[in-house]
């Protein structure tokens, strides 16, 4: 009797899991169509030369500025991150209209900020190609459509 309920508990377990797991997405932000940052659309360059200014640091200033990793035009995402004590697990994005996530496969460490223009996102192909009050002009974006 005992033994039947360690694999009806094991049982649930997995099932729980494949559940879990159908119901999140996988982007792997390598992935995806390159755009020039000159090539994306003029209210994302605006908007990503702002985020730019707004990094800057001054060694004067007591003030930090928290930005959010993901910049939202017609669209409503949230940016998701899992941790386990001090380390980070996963990270993600959730579509909030209708709760949809899909999770970032490979490296945790994924370039920001994100930009969603609808159900498209471009995720900058590289690290601080956005910041210090400048776009680095060659910057590469990938830009890929969620489903």
């Amino acid at each position: 009797m005992k033994g039947n309920k360690i694999h009806i508990t094991i049982a649930m377990a997995i099932l729980s899991l494949m559940i879990i797991a159908g119901c999140s997405r996988s982007i792997d932000y390598n992935d995806g169509e390159p755009v020039m940052f000159s090539e994306l659309p003029k209210e994302v360059q605006d908007t990503l030369i702002w985020w730019g200014e707004q990094t800057i640091v001054s060694l004067v200033d007591t003030v930090v500025v928290e930005l959010d990793n993901v910049i939202c035009f017609e669209s409503d995402y949230t940016f998701l991150r899992s941790t386990f004590g001090p380390w980070i697990t996963s990270r993600g994005l959730r579509r909030n209209s209708d709760g949809k996530e899909w999770k970032f496969s490979g490296n945790l460490n994924v370039p920001t900020p994100i930009v969603t223009i609808g159900d498209t996102i471009y995720i900058p192909s590289d690290y601080n190609l956005v910041t210090c009050g400048e776009v680095d002009p060659d910057a590469v974006f990938y830009r890929q459509t969620l489903n």
